[in-house]
């Protein structure tokens, strides 16, 4: 897509931004870099192709590999070669179907919520040995409508681009050439077998960006689910409810 120049200076800005955001981010924790998980999708693919521009020695890369994935792993490779294989691999296939088998869990959302806090889990233990933030990935669209998983990859030290669309995380990855292969592919959490969000959410971010805009330009009932979405998520954004105090 071709962008004007008043937009190219708009998108140049706001990595400026993001750039100046996370490096005093880093300082003022005292950590020496930062870590951020790799899944082979577009959100995390443009995010770690900034970081591996903008802070090239102190940006770690991991793919938690739960489960054989061929052509998931072929775009994460492409990926990679970008990096100059800076993408650390970790393959926990055999330790999380352990887990789950130990668990006797039945319910495919919980398996995938499981698969999610695994995940984190083992980015932050390698983040704490490097003394490092991390960072999470979803984007405003994600954030708005709770679509992802509390402690999992919900669980982060930063959020960089939850205050754009996912079309500007499109716009983005065009402009620092991420895999068309990563770019073309349908948005997944990949965490359940033909898993795609815009048929879980039941409505695409297409759609959910046009009702941002104009909530009479989408279906009453893409309404009440956006509507409904964002209420009931409203948990999964805000920080953790206190009891009473003693006077």
């Amino acid at each position: 897509m071709e962008l004007t120049i008043k937009k190219q200076k708009e998108y140049a800005t706001f990595i400026k931004k993001m750039v100046t955001w996370l490096k005093q981010k880093v300082e003022f924790s005292n950590s020496k870099g930062i870590s951020l998980g790799i899944s082979g999708g577009i959100d995390s693919a443009t995010l770690a192709k900034i970081l591996y521009k903008y802070f090239p020695n102190n940006s770690h890369f991991y793919y938690i590999k739960t489960k054989d994935d061929p052509i998931n792993e072929s775009h994460i490779n492409l990926l990679n070669l970008q990096l100059d294989n800076r993408i650390q691999i970790i393959d926990l296939t055999n330790e999380f179907e352990l887990l789950k088998t130990k668990l006797k869990l039945q319910e495919k959302v919980t398996i995938a919520n499981l698969k999610s806090r695994f995940i984190m889990a083992t980015l932050y233990s390698q983040s704490q040995e490097n003394k490092t933030l991390v960072l999470g990935t979803d984007n405003y669209d994600e954030y708005y409508l709770g679509y992802f998983t509390k402690y999992g990859d919900g669980g982060c030290d930063l959020l960089p681009f939850a205050n754009i669309k996912k079309s500007d995380v499109y716009i983005l990855a065009n402009l620092f050439d991420v895999p068309n292969e990563i770019i073309n592919k349908r948005p997944s959490a990949d965490l359940i077998e033909n898993q795609y969000d815009e048929e879980e959410l039941g409505f695409s971010y297409i759609e959910f960006e046009k009702w941002l805009i104009d909530k009479n330009t989408v279906s009453k009932d893409i309404n009440q689910k956006i509507i409904n979405l964002h209420k009931t998520s409203e948990h999964k954004r805000k920080l953790i409810p206190r009891g009473p105090k003693i006077k």
